[in-house]
């Protein structure tokens, strides 16, 4: 398995359970979701792993951990993106 930083995967899944809370996020363009994740991707810790074990206790913990975190990025990246669009 090769190297992965999965907080990419974290952070896409919770951009897209925002996206359908919220509809005002479900008018974004693919574009600016990406700039969301890309925002908030560089202002969390990455977490990476290249086992499919490591890959298990990885999510089990980001999850319990930085759920909040990734919805607080998110949510300044949303704010960001609304302000300047490309």
């Amino acid at each position: 398995m090769p190297v992965r930083n999965l907080m990419e995967e974290i952070v896409g899944k919770v951009l897209k359970e925002m996206v359908a809370a919220q509809p005002e996020l479900e008018k974004l363009d693919p574009i600016h979701r990406d700039d969301m994740m890309a925002i908030a991707l560089n202002k969390l810790p990455p977490r990476y792993t290249t086992t499919t074990r490591g890959e298990v206790i990885v999510k089990s913990q980001i999850r319990a951990q930085l759920e909040s975190d990734v919805y607080r990025e998110l949510s300044e990246a949303y704010k960001i993106v609304a302000n300047s669009p490309r």
